[in-house]
Parts: structure tokens; C-alpha cells; sequence
């Protein structure tokens, strides 16, 4: 098809105007940031920490609002990371503490039973059988394994070097003599103080599970359930005094030392009574330094009912104080308690001072045992101190004895009876032979029990952790400042960049070589829109439209017409938007209607398009939704014989689609 070209008037409408579309294509937006101010600029637009954008964006007083509060947030958060940080490095620690309920029952603990008459009257008469043993010896002697505080605060000094000499000539006399084996075998035997004994209602023989032990009472019986009874005896299933342990004991008071009959005449002035002191343990434990004891007369009955309590503390790896382990110097069997490790310093440090060690010390018996004389001579010279004129004793502190990590003890509610009613007296002369007099006199009943069937925990445990502390500081940091680990991160690049840009000149000279490129840019992109806007002016119009002028009365084939004017577009039309058909015309006609009105007009197949003077242009751009009208274009048959004269328009739906 071809179009002949009109006057300039006529094909006004027909313009195209050509925009740079490949100088959009090449300018981008810049991120790029050429000195310290953009970058801070591009942090304050990007980041997710709340304040900063407002502070550089703001103007005046709003600024200076905006500092404020940001520096009030800032330094609330410093403040509250700072606590935050001190408590978690303060390793602090609380209590918890459980109730424990055991289904199969409670372990039994070990009992120690003790005769406040250490030493048996006939044991003295075959020792004295010589005649060389006095009764200020004999004192002398049972004052080894009393305590040594009690023997430094009480013996008289005046007669003490006396009475050294005196034993010291005994055992010079004696030389088999060996204060050890005079305490094992002074005391009763167990066969002598058990008459019986009972386990939840059952009989059974004492002495057969018990253990010889010496402590500061001399000779004393331990009835260990766990490590030597049969499996019934060593829990209690069910609480109460039937199901406990009951023990029949009896004191031999007529073998007790009373300075008659020329016997020596032995004082204890820490003991004031007559009976037994018992001890409630756990077993493998030394009795004296894990319970306080409880004290029984003969003619009476104890009912001492008894709660576990069991510790369990943090070692020093979490946040404790506590040892599972002896010190590096204490080469000893014993278990681990503290109780234990500070008897064994002291005892250390009296064998360092002293030569020797005091027996309620030295409880792994691996030192010397001082006599009484020793021990005071050895603590008046090297560890009396006097301070405001008092006199105290300069002792080591152990302060490498922590307490154990894991401990129990056992709480005891005693209660009494005095005397034996008529069926017990009976009852206790059979299974003892044992007279009414004597029974009276010198028997005694212990019942220990448990009083409920579960145990009381204490556990020591970290009070934070870690992960509640980054929590706490999250929350801060989301409360002041809104932000988060994505925000530290932020803040982390922003910092590194700025102080790159400070110290590296190869870094600056690149960002001034970046920011050379981007003013670039910009005077391109400035010139591209000074060039949009002049071809879209009236002047360059008119231009154009002239050069329409070329084609005046002229055939011209519709490919050169459509090659200068036409929208210079690869893309298909049915894929360009709206926006991409600004100052295009679009005709839009039936090839087939257009052929069979050419066939039926005389005309040489030649068609012209006119073009009225002034156009309407449509409400809308979008070529789908614009209804028809009257047509814009007119297409007519032009022959060339005559192409001054006119045919019939042909008029059809021509649609003109223009912005």
C-alpha cells in the first residue's frame, strides 16, 4: 500500500516525536557513596535503628529533639547492658528446693552409739596389775582423745609437767603400751552394751553389723544398715516408729571409775551425766563432725524421728564454691567433706608446728598423736595471740576446705520417756537375764525412724544464664533504640566504612574518583531531559511539521512514510503499555472491507489518507477500553489519472489513539 503525501496542514497530526529512549536506558540511580556525609546519609534512610533518620533529615529545634531523645535512649541502654553485664559476671546463684518423694523407701542412715564411761573398771584393775598406774595417769591418758580447745581452755598447767613426767615413766615401764590400742580396748565391747536389737519389728543381732570406731568418748559402735545389713534392713518402707530401728542398750555403770577401792580416780569434765550419746550419719562418715549427737540416761526411752536433707551445690566451672575433691597436699582416704579437710589442716599445721597432731584432729590417724602436755606446751609457745588483752589461738583459716558438692544430713525431733512400766521390765528381763535393779539402772531404749517418707533438696543453681541475659539486652536494645542483632550488624558496616575512608587513601581515592563518575552521570541525565524537553517544544514542532512538506503531492511508497515517522519501537504494540504510545498514531482498518470498496470504485488501487485540521483527542490512552466515534481518518481511492478529483471517501473504523 502506499500514501501520498499532503500539505504540511494535513499531516500535522501525523507527527512523531522521537525521544532518547536509549539515554534513559543507560542512566541509573547512584548508591554508590562518595564521601562520609552520603554514606551516613544512606545508613540514616536504610537502617532499622530508630532515631537516626530523624536526626539527619531534621531541621532545628526538631533536630535537637530528636538528639535528646536518642542520646536519653542511648544512655538508658548503656546503663541497663552495664547492670545486665555486672550480674551475669557476678555468677550469682539461688536456691531451689525440692520435696522428693522415694516409692521403694528411705535409705537408713548409719548410727554411732558411744558410753559416756569410756573405760571399764576391770580393764583398769588387769592394766594397773603392776600397781604402777596411778589415777592422775590414768586421767593423763584419757585426756589424749578429748578435745584439744577443751584441754587448752581447762587443765591446771601447774601440776600438767607433773603429770607428763608420771606417764612418761609408765610408758618407759611399758614399753608395749600404745595410747590407740589402750582407747580400742579400754571401752565395752559390743556384746556388753547391745542386749538387742530391732528393724521394722524384726530382731536381729546388733554386733553383727556393726563397725569398732574411736572417737572423743573412747571406744564406740557403729551400725552401718547400707554397707553391711541384708537388703530388708536397709530402707524404711513406711513411716512411724514400728518401722524403724530400735536398740536395747545397757550402760554397765558398775563398771563405771569412781576412785573407790584404791582404783584411779579418773575425772571427765566435759561429761555429766550417765548413758550413751548417739549419732545419726550417713555412712563412711567420721559421726562427730557430720551430727551434734543426741544424749540418752539409762531408765529412759528416746523416740529421735529423723528427716533427710540432702545438698546438692555448684562447683566453681558453674558459678560455685563448692570441692568433690581433696586439695592437692591432703593425701588421705577419706571422703571428701569439709568438716574433714579442716580437722586434717588444723592437724597439718599442728604436725608442721608441733611434731604431732591432736587426736580429734588427726582423723585419718595417719600422724603422730600428741599427749595433752604437748599439744598445750606446742600452742602456748608458737600459737597463743593476745589482742585487747584477751588471749586467743592463732589457727590456719583452710580456706582451701570448700564445702562439698553434694551432702546430707539428717534432722532429728527427739521426744522421752523416763522409766519402764511393769510388761517392758518383764519383757526386758527375758530377752536380757538381766535383773529389775539392773535393768533400771543402766538400760536404755533408742528409737530412730523416719518421720516421713520423702526428703527435703536444696540445690544451688545459677540464677541467669546466658541466654537470658542476651534476651534481657535484647529487649533493652528493642525498647530504647529498636534494634537488633540485623542493627549491630548495620552499625558494624556503617563504622567499618567511615573508618576505612579515614585511614585508607586507596579507599578515598576511589570514592573520589566514584563521586568524579556520578556528577557524570547526572550532567548526562540533566542533558537527556534538556533534550526530551526540547523536542517536545512548539518550536521543534513546527520543525517537524515542516519537513512533512517534503512529501507535499507526492506518491510515496507507505514504507519510507511509516521508516521517518512512525513510532521506532521493536517491541510488539500489543505488549506496549500506555505510556509507551505518547504522540503515536495508530490506524486500525479491515484489509478485506478496504479491498472490496478499492474493487468497486475506479481507482488504481491507490488510497490517500486525509487528515482533518484539528483533532479530538480521546479520554483515555488505553486503546481497548476508547469506543468508536465518528472516524478521524478519512481513506479514499485515488486514481492516477485523475488524482485532482476526489473519490467517495471510504469510510470505515479508522481509529486515531493519541496523547
Amino acid at each position: 500500500m502506499y500514501c501520498r503525501g499532503s500539505s504540511t496542514k494535513h499531516l500535522a497530526n501525523q507527527l512523531v516525536i522521537e525521544v532518547p529512549v536509549n539515554s534513559y536506558k543507560h542512566v541509573k540511580k547512584i548508591k554508590g557513596v562518595g564521601s562520609a556525609h552520603r554514606e551516613t546519609k544512606h545508613f540514616s534512610s536504610t537502617t532499622t535503628m530508630h532515631g537516626p533518620k530523624r536526626i539527619f533529615y531534621g531541621k532545628g529545634v526538631a533536630r535537637a529533639f530528636w538528639v535528646l531523645i536518642v542520646g536519653l535512649a542511648l544512655a538508658m541502654l548503656i546503663f541497663q547492658i552495664v547492670v545486665l553485664l555486672q550480674m551475669y559476671f557476678s555468677k550469682p546463684t539461688l536456691s531451689q528446693v525440692s520435696f522428693i518423694v522415694n516409692e521403694g523407701g528411705m535409705d537408713f542412715p548409719a548410727v554411732t552409739v558411744c558410753n559416756f564411761n569410756p573405760i571399764k573398771k576391770s580393764y583398769v584393775r588387769e592394766l594397773n596389775a603392776s600397781g604402777d598406774l596411778t589415777g592422775a595417769t590414768l586421767e593423763y591418758l584419757l585426756q589424749t582423745n578429748m578435745d584439744a580447745m577443751f584441754v587448752f581452755s581447762n587443765l591446771d598447767r601447774n601440776n600438767l609437767k607433773q603429770t607428763h613426767d608420771e606417764a612418761e615413766t609408765y610408758f618407759q615401764n611399758h614399753t608395749d603400751f600404745q595410747i590407740i590400742k589402750f582407747l580400742r580396748t579400754a571401752g565395752y565391747d559390743c556384746g556388753e552394751m547391745f542386749l538387742t536389737c530391732y528393724f521394722g519389728g524384726r530382731r536381729f543381732d546388733c554386733c553383727k553389723y556393726m563397725k569398732q570406731k574411736v572417737t572423743s568418748l573412747g571406744k564406740c559402735w557403729e551400725l552401718d544398715l547400707q554397707n553391711l545389713a541384708p537388703e530388708w534392713m536397709r530402707k524404711q518402707i513406711s513411716p512411724g516408729s514400728e518401722s524403724g530401728l530400735q536398740m536395747i542398750v545397757d550402760a554397765q555403770l558398775e563398771e563405771e571409775l569412781r576412785g573407790e577401792d584404791g582404783d584411779a580416780n579418773a575425772i571427765f569434765s566435759d561429761i555429766y551425766e550417765n548413758g550413751f550419746r548417739y549419732y545419726i550419719h550417713p555412712p563412711g562418715a567420721n559421726a562427730e563432725l557430720t551430727s551434734e549427737g543426741i544424749s540418752v540416761s539409762p531408765s529412759r526411752t528416746v523416740y529421735s524421728a529423723i528427716k533427710t536433707i540432702s545438698h546438692n551445690l555448684l562447683n566453681r566451672k558453674n558459678w560455685g564454691n563448692c570441692s568433690e575433691h581433696w586439695p592437692e597436699r591432703y593425701d588421705t582416704f577419706l571422703s571428701y567433706s569439709a568438716s574433714a579437710c579442716r580437722a586434717l589442716c588444723i592437724a597439718q599445721y599442728f604436725n608442721d608446728t608441733c611434731g604431732c597432731a591432736p587426736f580429734t584432729y588427726n582423723v585419718d590417724g595417719k600422724k603422730k598423736i600428741c599427749a595433752p602436755y604437748e599439744s598445750i606446751t606446742c600452742m602456748d609457745n608458737h600459737m597463743l595471740r593476745k589482742l585487747n588483752g584477751t588471749d586467743y589461738l592463732e589457727l590456719p583459716d583452710c580456706t582451701e576446705c570448700h564445702m562439698e558438692c553434694q551432702s546430707t544430713s539428717y534432722t532429728s525431733y527427739n521426744s522421752y520417756g523416763d522409766g519402764f512400766n511393769r510388761g517392758s521390765l518383764e519383757w526386758l528381763k527375758k530377752i536380757s537375764n538381766k535383773t529389775e535393779t539392773h535393768i533400771k539402772n543402766n538400760v536404755a531404749v533408742i528409737n530412730i525412724f523416719f518421720l516421713e517418707m520423702f526428703y527435703t533438696s536444696y540445690s544451688q543453681v545459677q540464677a541467669t544464664s546466658l541466654t537470658e541475659i542476651l534476651s534481657d539486652i535484647g529487649g533493652n536494645m528493642g525498647m530504647f533504640l529498636g534494634m537488633s542483632v540485623i542493627t549491630i550488624t548495620e552499625l558494624t558496616l556503617f563504622f567499618s566504612k567511615i573508618f576505612w575512608i579515614m585511614f585508607s587513601k586507596r579507599r578515598r581515592q576511589y570514592m573520589y574518583s566514584k563521586k568524579a563518575h556520578e556528577k557524570e552521570k547526572e550532567q548526562q541525565l540533566d542533558d537527556a531531559v534538556k533534550e526530551f524537553q526540547e523536542r517536545r517544544s512548539r518550536r521543534n514542532s513546527r520543525e517537524n511539521i515542516s519537513a512533512l512538506s517534503n512529501y507535499s503531492n507526492r506518491i510515496v511508497p507507505l514504507e519510507e512514510f511509516q521508516k521517518k515517522f512512525a513510532y521506532k519501537n521493536g517491541n510488539s504494540m500489543d505488549n506496549l503499555s500506555s505510556n509507551s504510545l505518547d504522540s503515536v498514531i495508530e490506524l486500525k482498518f479491515d484489509i478485506n472491507e478496504l479491498r472490496r470498496q478499492l474493487n468497486q470504485q475506479s481507482s488504481d488501487g491507490i488510497a490517500r489518507i486525509r487528515l482533518p485540521t484539528q483533532t479530538t483527542r480521546p479520554n483515555s490512552t488505553n486503546m481497548d477500553n476508547y469506543s468508536s466515534g465518528p472516524p478521524i481518518f478519512t481513506i479514499e481511492p485515488l486514481s492516477r489519472k485523475s488524482s485532482q478529483t476526489p473519490s467517495p471517501p471510504i469510510r470505515g473504523p479508522f481509529y486515531q489513539s493519541s496523547k
